[in-house]
């Protein structure tokens, strides 16, 4: 069963809108607010477990990146964190996060 809203978005967010077909409009909107719920529960799940959340800031992460602004204390940290999840050795998800990517 499908139902009829009228919505109103940033102009950005309607030129994004108008430039796909009209007939995929909805389709790409339904798809959107799927991902968005999926991604909201389980950020929410996250927190439950003890997690903490971070701020949404992919331009900021691109310049800690480029700076290189994770020590190796951190990286060592974020290692460990993850062997500790995967239960697995740590030199072992260190060897992981050393392989260069296979592109």
């Amino acid at each position: 069963m499908s139902r009829r809203v009228t919505i109103s978005v940033p102009d950005d967010v309607a030129e994004q809108l108008d430039a796909l077909p009209a007939r995929q409009v909805s389709a790409y909107v339904t798809e959107a607010l799927r991902r968005r719920r999926v991604s909201d529960d389980m950020r929410a799940a996250l927190r439950a477990a003890g997690h903490r959340e971070f701020p949404y800031d992919p331009a900021g992460a691109v310049r800690r990146l480029a700076t290189r602004q994770v020590t190796p204390e951190m990286r060592e940290a974020a290692i460990a964190r993850a062997a500790e999840l995967l239960d697995r050795p740590v030199d072992e998800v260190r060897a992981d996060f050393d392989r260069p990517n296979a592109a």
